[in-house]
């Protein structure tokens, strides 16, 4: 039996405004609320499990260190993995990205796709 390489963790994408922490819209950059303990539980979870966590946001690097760390978020990346990047790090590399601005593509018609897109609100608006 060959040695197989053991598999490396996944890294999962956490955008930082309405999913870690709850949002009603943008006031001013320095303006957060507290944790949405759903997620933030769901976070501690994959950790558990040996996922990587990357949080990301327009946000400065500083900030979410700052939040993260005050509110004990666990993390391993933020805006970016230091490991794997692609041509344009603008995006962070991840096995899935937990959003509340995004909608799923899952192969559904042009129209249908356009439809989703036009008729889409947050969760909190």
């Amino acid at each position: 039996m060959e040695p197989t390489e053991p598999a490396r963790p996944r890294t999962i994408a956490f955008d930082f405004d309405g999913v870690i922490a709850a949002y009603n819209g943008f006031v001013h950059k320095e303006d957060t609320q507290e944790p949405n303990k759903k997620v933030i539980d769901a976070i501690r979870l994959l950790k558990q499990k040996g996922f990587k966590i990357l949080v990301h946001s327009t946000r400065g690097d500083a900030f979410l260190k700052m939040y993260c760390e005050k509110f004990s978020i666990p993390f391993d990346y933020i805006n970016r993995r230091p490991d794997k990047e692609g041509d344009n790090p603008g995006k962070p590399i991840a096995f899935v990205y937990v959003d509340d601005r995004a909608i799923c593509y899952r192969g559904e018609s042009a129209e249908d796709l356009v439809h989703e897109i036009e008729t889409f609100k947050a969760y909190w608006e």
